[in-house]
């Protein structure tokens, strides 16, 4: 049965906000703009900036559209960093405050702000309280793991009861015990199965067109590192992209994406981004079913 025609980024729900998002910037300020916002009159068609005050219309904020602007204004910055080298969930490698990088303080001394409105600063005790009993998953690139360690990082000076563990099979887990709230994240790179093809002694299509050998690209099947997902967390953070360009990894002569449906090669042969829109597709279509 084929997926249903549908955006992407569409969202179904269950116990809680299910968010299907392949940026997910997106999702992680919405979720500290919910979490930091005073409750307003539904009737109100004003929300005030939390920077300069200016009065922003609630319909013309796009989460996606803005700019990194300085945020030497925020106590947190201004009388020391977010969180700092100590955080222990930062790789050594990609620590670039103990690492001694050129301007690493720098790095958290900004925001992003949307253009139309202003997002309120995290408050993470607040965010604990609000996510109560609730589990946040992670799934995709390293994209995805630096915005899973920077909120691990925040929320751990505010609470370091901790458990660390890996639900759900997630690369890697932590629960902060007093509030019943999980963060995980899942390592996977294209979302979907993939791996190393090279051409059948009795042939086939691929090996008609020429094709010796490249990567077996499955867009109806989803990475085993977050199979598990959809039903664990209530949250999920998507985000893929970056490998679907990477010629040092999928080689477009060498070593192309070669992709497959209902196990058969796609023909004729798909570029990198018209595979990337038939797998968020098939993606989307699988965890509503998981989640329904």
């Amino acid at each position: 049965m084929p997926p249903p025609a549908r955006s992407p980024a569409a969202g179904v729900r269950r116990r809680l906000p299910l968010a299907f998002l392949f940026l997910p910037l997106l999702l992680l300020l919405l979720l500290l703009h919910l979490t930091s916002s005073p409750a307003r009159s539904p009737n109100s068609p004003l929300l005030r900036g939390s920077g300069d005050g200016e009065p922003r219309q609630r319909g013309a904020c796009d989460y996606a559209s803005g700019e990194w602007v300085p945020d030497d204004d925020d106590p947190a910055v201004s009388g020391g960093l977010r969180y700092d080298q100590t955080c222990r969930e930062i790789f050594k490698g990609w620590n670039c405050l103990a690492n001694g990088k050129r301007n690493g303080r720098e790095l958290l001394r900004w925001r992003w702000r949307p253009r139309g409105c202003e997002l309120p600063r995290l408050d993470p005790l607040r965010f604990l309280e609000r996510h109560r009993n609730t589990s946040i998953g992670f799934v995709g690139d390293s994209l995805n793991r630096n915005m899973f360690v920077s909120l691990v990082c925040m929320l751990r000076g505010a609470s370091g009861e901790v458990r660390k563990w890996r639900p759900a099979g997630a690369d890697r887990g932590f629960t902060f015990l007093r509030y019943n709230l999980t963060l995980a994240y899942h390592r996977t790179n294209l979302l979907v199965r993939y791996g190393r093809w090279s051409t059948s002694p009795n042939g086939g299509p691929l090996e008609s067109l020429g094709y010796k050998q490249g990567y077996r690209v499955d867009v109806d099947i989803p990475d085993q590192t977050w199979a598990e997902a959809p039903s664990f967390h209530d949250v999920l953070i998507f985000n893929t992209g970056h490998w679907w360009s990477a010629p040092s990894k999928f080689n477009p002569v060498q070593s192309p994406m070669l992709f497959f449906e209902k196990g058969i090669p796609v023909i004729p042969p798909l570029l990198p981004p018209a595979g990337l829109d038939l797998a968020l597709k098939h993606m989307v279509w699988i965890i509503a079913v998981v989640v329904f």
